[in-house]
Formats: structure tokens, C-alpha cells, sequence
């Protein structure tokens, strides 16, 4: 079977967005024709190449017969995930450096596009003759030496070659070189997923496995798995990735959590609800909004984005959400015979689905899923020009979308992606849903905009990724993205797709930050996503059982917070600094916001320091001296730091500093109640005060009562912060008093 791209290339004369460069494949071409006219491309470098790690290659292009004008290009471009380092023609004696060997006639200007134009091959070194003219026969050699490798492992990566003989913006692709394979590093750390919710004497599949420091899944023995109130049965290892699955019986009611050890690593997992009888409903965890493989911008065959989803991550739920301008009407093809094969009801659950895409003025990004195989693909925009065009016409803004796609057996997902949602526009009845966290970034302000609105919001988080990693994805070099993926949970009778369409549209779901929390909110016993009107005050009931300490419960009534719970107890003589906060509104490369920065005490010393919440190996922590510690970090929405012991006075100064904000304070300021300091809009902010201690509670069970008279329907929901930053937000209960 053909691959995606390869796929793509048959049905396409040419790829490219409307008014930037053409990629044109040349696909019905004869290969050896194709040689002669257009020259070849020859590659050295190894076969495989560890995620993350430096090496060394060289490009050559051989040039045919095609007469080459002055000022003529040449590129090598590759696509939007893969997150090689930036190059730098500077110094040959550091990591990522780029050379050029061309005949001495030609002189070739160099420049690396980390955004170039050529749309999904987002990324290229682009070759200008700027004296002299290329003939036949001619080779152009690009080295670069330790050229630090995409994060993410994959065994589908290339390069283009591309030529421009007459330096318009239609460009030739060259025969690929062969592919290579990226293979994951050592481990890391282990993860152990176990289900939200069993009966007792049920048995389900736990599975557990190691990462490399970039996310990877890589290759262990069999961990060991032990716990209270269940039995183990024999692991078996997943034929296709480096998972180990361990079949679990639960026998006793409760709330659980596994042990699993490989040594020198440990983990536990996360909560699991074990009922005395099977329950009418379960939490099942999923990611509607999972991303895209190489059908789209993304990396991966659509079968590995399943299958990863499923044996990898533990997903029970999740789709493909290409962006539309992507998909020809063989791909959509493709992507409605794959999807059925990987639907096992009461298993596993793959929704057919693509994602909306046009520019945010004219709608922005919306993910579709269809309940039912759906032959019409109504694009937003088309990135090809096809040899059999689909007759289908283009849905180009909102409106004539919306008004069409409301009378289809659809759920939409609305959501900060590359094209944030417009919600000028709306349809409540396909629209029930709204994303507060992808890799993209923490996005409450997008949920808050939709609450003002006076829209009803079902809250969601997902990977929306490209490393083909659905489910569990980080952000790499943060070329393109900026945190981990969040998850979504949905609370239904069954694993099925219409039990979960039905607690989709009943908004009976919330989202985290990727950590399986187990969340129960109620009002006066209606569940999360529930419209109600009472003849007396509203009570919040929360129980929340978490994957590390639960620090903090904000209630909020609409977009306000109205009550805040601390659950920890703190350290007065461990500190703590936060910051976090994203750039301002928009995509990834909008909100990410670095903080690249130091502390500095006046005197005394800074001891023992344990960093919180690190999304990326690029994010670092260091002591330079007994005074000082350094950092370099970015957010987006989120917020991270460290903790460490300081050894002073109480009229000790510490001076904080990074381009965001900069600040001084004593310690007697912050050692009791935390300092925190506006650094601007979009939630920029920085804490420093007493740290949590580390044996506070995992579950908590509370209250509160709204006796304020409500004379409108309000939205009460609450956010939950763990110690290690992780957070999940319910859905809002609609009240009318």
C-alpha cells in the first residue's frame, strides 16, 4: 500500500497554499525521464538516528538536463514536525553547522527557513545562484555537522529535493531518497496506565512502559506491577511498540493505585474507581482532538496514529483530525477504509473525522466527527490541484458551513489550534464542545471567551498533534508546539459510540493537562454539563482523587472565581517559585512565552533544588553558585518552576529576573504567605512563597454553597491544581435559581 504522501502525490498534479510556492511531483513521470530532465538527489547519513541526538549528513544534488536560469534555487525542505535544530553557518567548531560546496563559477547564497513556504514541508535551506549558472552535470554538496535530530521517534522520515531552474515559485521535487528511521533513547522514566473505572472481579489490560527523554516509548524488560486489592496476571509485550500489558484483576472496592518497577525506575499510576457492582456509568479516557499523521502536517501512517492511540497511550477514544486543505478525495477515501478497521465497541472507539480550516476571520479551526461513514468531504480550502478535481464545493467561511454541517449526524469540537475557532460564530446544536488544553498550549482564556459568549461549554483537552504520538505527545524543541498533550475524560453507560456521542452532547466530560484525575462534580446531585434551575442556593460538590497532591480547588461562577479551597499544608523553610502565563492569545507560536532567567540572594545560600513541571529537555535548572540559580524556560498557558531550600535571614534580599518580569523581595515577604507578582496580560504572572509539603493529600472531598441571588443562569465549574501543576477543569453546570 501506497504511503499517505505517496497517496497525496498520485491524486495531485501539484501541492501547495493559494499564492505561495507549488511543490509539483511530477508523479505519472517515468523515473528514469524524470532523472534525466531534473538530475537526482543522493543522501549520506546512517539508516537510523536516536531522537534528539547530533549527526552528520550530506546532501547532493546532480543536476539534468533542464536548462538552468540565473538566479535560479534550489531547496531541500521536510515537513512541519520533524524539529531538527535551527542551522548556523557561523562557527564549524559547534553543534548544527551548514556548509556548501558548488562549482567555482556559481556562487550560492544559503538561508534556513524554520517557516518556509512550501506548505506541509514547512521547513528548508533554501539554495540561491546568485552569480554564475548552473548546467548539467553540475553537483551542489550541503554538509552539516552534528545536526541535532527531530525528538520524536518515527520510521517515516525524508527530505525533498526540490529545484527552481527559473526562480519562479513553482518548484520541482526530485526523486526521494530513501527514508530513515528515528529510534527512541535510553529510558527515562516509567508510566503506568491503568482504567478509570472497574467492578470488582472484572479484568482489564494495564499497561506500562518506559520513555526516553524527549516522550518516546522505548524497550524494557517486564516492569514489575503490584498493588493492593487486585491480582496480576502474566504481562505480555505489544507486538508493535515497547508496551508491556499486564492483565488485571480488581478485587476489592476502593480507589487504586499500581506500582510498577523497573530498576532503577518507579511509578505509580493513575487512580482507578473500583466499584462493588458494575456501575451504570464509566469514565472513559480519550482525545477527540488527537492530531494528524502524515495524512495532513503530521508524521506517521493513519494506522500507526490508531494503533498508537490504542496500545501506546491507553486511549479508549480518539479520531484523526487532518486540517481539510490537506485532504484530496483519495485520501478521504483512504481515511474511511482505515477508521472502521480500528472501531471495537466496548474496546476501543476511532471517529471518522477531519478538521475545518479555514483562516480564524472566516470561522477558524473546528473538529469534525462524524457518527457514521460520511462519503462528502465539504472542505474549507484545497492545498492541491488534483488530476479528477471532487466536484464537491468548497465551504469557505462559517456561515454557509455551519448552516450546512447542522443538519448532519456531526460533533464538533471548537479549539485554539493553528486557525483559532471564531466564536463570532456558533451552532449549539453540533458545537457542544470547547478545548482548553492541546500541546498548543493552556488555553483558559479561549474557554472563558466562550462563557461570555453565552455559550453552553462542554470542556475538552487533546494532543492536537504532529509527532504521530496521540495521546502522548510533548512539545520537543518547541519548534511547533509548546506543552504536553491533555486528555479528555467523558462520563457514559457504555463504550460506545453513540453512549459517548450522547455524553458528548450532554456535555458530561472534563479535561486535564494529560494526567488521569478522576473528577465528580455535582450540583444538588445533577452531574457536570447539567442545565438546572433549584429553588435554593446552589452547593458545588467536588471529589477529586488525583495522580499527585491536590493543592488547590478554584470554584468559579461563570468566568469569576467566587471561592478558592487550599487543600495543602506548606514548608515555611522550603520555598517555591512559580512563573507562568502565555505571550498573549492566539496558536503556539502566539502564546509561548519564555523566562529565561536567574534568582539572586544578597547572602546566605540556595540549597536542594527540585524542578516543577518541565514540559521539554530544553527546559533547564541550574545553581551557578551558592547565591544564584538560572534557568531557561518557556509557557504558554501553563505555569512551572522549582523548589529549593534557602539557607538566610529574614531580611535576606532575593532578586528575581527574566525578560517577563523582574522583581525583589525579602524573605521574611514570602516565607509565610506566597509573593505573587502581575507580569502583564493573558495571565503572566510569578509566585514565590512556601512550598507545598510533599506527603499532603490525593483526594479530596468538599463543598461550597453559592448564596449570592442569581437573577440569570450562571455557569459553576471548577479548575483543580495538583503540586506538580497538573490541572483538569469540569464542565460547567448551568443554574437558573
Amino acid at each position: 500500500m501506497m504511503s499517505p504522501d505517496a497517496q497525496l502525490v498520485a491524486a495531485s498534479k501539484s501541492t501547495g497554499e493559494p499564492n505561495k510556492g507549488h511543490v509539483h511531483h511530477l508523479f505519472d513521470l517515468p523515473l528514469d525521464e524524470r532523472k534525466r530532465l531534473y538530475g537526482r538527489a543522493e543522501i549520506d547519513m546512517p539508516n537510523a538516528i536516536v531522537a534528539g541526538e547530533p549527526v552528520t549528513i550530506a546532501f547532493h544534488f546532480i543536476l539534468g538536463k533542464t536548462p538552468w536560469q540565473p538566479n535560479a534555487r534550489l531547496r531541500i525542505a521536510w515537513r512541519w514536525p520533524f524539529d531538527w535544530a535551527n542551522l548556523q553557518q557561523n562557527d564549524p567548531n559547534t553543534p548544527n553547522h551548514l556548509t556548501v560546496q558548488s562549482p567555482e563559477h556559481v556562487h550560492i547564497q544559503t538561508q534556513y527557513e524554520p517557516r518556509g513556504g512550501l506548505n506541509p514541508w514547512h521547513h528548508d535551506i533554501d539554495l540561491h545562484v546568485t552569480q554564475g549558472t548552473l548546467s548539467q552535470g553540475d553537483i551542489i554538496t550541503l554538509t552539516l555537522t552534528n545536526w541535532q535530530s527531530p525528538t520524536f521517534a518515527t520510521s517515516d522520515g525524508y527530505f525533498l529535493f526540490l529545484i527552481n531552474p527559473d526562480n519562479s515559485n513553482q518548484w520541482i521535487r526530485l526523486i526521494d531518497p530513501p527514508r530513515f528511521t528515528i529510534t527512541a533513547g535510553p529510558p527515562h522514566r516509567l508510566i503506568a496506565i491503568a482504567p478509570a473505572e472497574v467492578a470488582v472481579g472484572e479484568t482489564h489490560t494495564v499497561r506500562v512502559r518506559a520513555i526516553d527523554a524527549w516522550e518516546n516509548a522505548t524497550p524494557i524488560a517486564a516492569p514489575i506491577l503490584h498493588g493492593e486489592g487486585i491480582q496480576v496476571g502474566t504481562p505480555g509485550l505489544n507486538p508493535n511498540y515497547p508496551v508491556w500489558e499486564y492483565p488485571v484483576t480488581y478485587t476489592i472496592p476502593g480507589i487504586c493505585e499500581l506500582h510498577a518497577e523497573s530498576d532503577p525506575l518507579k511509578t505509580q499510576s493513575n487512580p482507578t474507581r473500583i466499584h462493588a457492582n458494575a456501575p451504570k456509568h464509566r469514565i472513559y479516557w480519550g482525545d477527540i482532538h488527537a492530531g494528524q499523521s502524515e495524512i495532513g502536517c503530521g508524521a506517521g501512517t493513519l494506522d500507526h496514529h490508531y494503533a498508537y492511540a490504542r496500545d501506546v497511550a491507553a486511549l479508549q477514544f480518539t479520531s484523526q483530525q487532518a486540517n481539510d486543505h490537506y485532504i484530496t478525495g483519495t485520501l478521504w477515501e483512504h481515511i474511511r477504509q482505515i477508521t472502521p478497521k480500528y472501531n471495537a465497541e466496548g474496546h476501543f472507539i476511532a471517529f471518522l473525522g477531519c478538521e475545518w480550516s479555514p483562516l480564524t476571520p472566516d470561522g477558524g479551526d473546528r473538529n469534525v466527527l462524524y457518527r457514521s461513514d460520511e462519503p462528502e468531504l465539504r472542505r474549507s480550502d484545497r492545498f492541491f490541484t488534483e488530476h479528477n478535481p471532487d466536484p464537491e464545493p468548497d465551504l469557505r467561511r462559517a456561515p454557509e458551513f455551519l448552516n450546512a454541517f447542522k443538519h448532519k449526524n456531526v460533533l464538533l469540537n471548537l479549539h485554539v489550534g493553528g486557525r483559532p475557532t471564531n466564536l463570532d460564530y456558533h451552532a449549539p446544536e453540533i458545537e457542544p464542545l470547547f478545548e482548553i488544553h492541546s500541546t498548543h498550549a493552556t488555553s483558559e482564556w479561549f474557554v472563558f471567551d466562550a462563557i461570555q459568549h453565552g455559550y453552553k461549554v462542554g470542556i475538552t483537552a487533546g494532543t492536537d498533534g504532529v509527532m504521530g504520538r496521540p495521546g502522548a505527545c510533548g512539545p520537543g524543541r518547541r519548534v511547533t508546539r509548546n506543552v504536553h498533550n491533555g486528555l479528555t475524560a467523558v462520563t457514559a453507560h457504555a463504550l460506545t459510540q453513540d453512549a459517548l456521542f450522547s455524553a458528548f452532547f450532554n456535555r458530561h466530560c472534563y479535561g486535564t493537562t494529560g494526567a488521569r484525575i478522576l473528577l465528580d462534580v455535582h450540583i444538588q446531585n445533577h452531574p457536570m454539563g447539567s442545565v438546572i434551575t433549584l429553588n435554593e442556593s446552589p452547593t458545588i460538590t467536588v471529589e477529586v482523587h488525583g495522580t499527585a497532591p491536590i493543592e488547590r480547588i478554584d470554584f468559579f461562577k461563570d468566568t469569576k472565581i467566587i471561592s478558592t479551597w487550599q487543600t495543602q499544608q506548606y514548608d515555611p523553610n522550603r520555598l517555591r517559585v512559580l512563573w507562568g502565563g502565555a505571550k498573549t492569545q492566539g496558536t503556539a507560536a502566539d502564546q509561548r512565552l519564555f523566562w529565561n532567567g536567574h534568582l539572586q540572594i544578597d547572602s546566605g545560600t540556595l540549597l536542594d533544588i527540585h524542578p516543577i513541571a518541565w514540559q521539554s529537555p530544553l527546559d533547564t535548572v541550574c545553581q551557578t553558585n551558592n547565591t544564584q540559580i538560572t534557568w531557561t524556560s518557556a509557557t504558554a498557558g501553563n505555569d512551572m518552576g522549582f523548589t529549593f531550600t534557602p539557607k538566610v535571614e529574614p531580611s535576606t534580599r532575593f532578586h528575581f529576573w527574566s525578560e517577563p518580569c523582574t522583581f525583589s523581595c525579602t524573605f521574611s515577604q514570602m516565607q509565610r504567605v506566597a509573593l505573587v507578582v502581575d507580569a502583564g496580560e493573558t495571565n503572566r504572572r510569578v509566585e514565590i512563597g512556601p512550598a507545598p509539603c510533599k506527603n499532603n493529600p490525593k483526594s479530596v472531598t468538599l463543598s461550597f454553597t453559592d448564596y449570592t441571588p442569581l437573577t440569570d443562569e450562571h455557569a459553576y465549574w471548577v479548575r483543580i491544581t495538583q503540586n506538580d501543576r497538573h490541572r483538569a477543569w469540569s464542565s460547567p453546570i448551568y443554574v437558573t435559581q
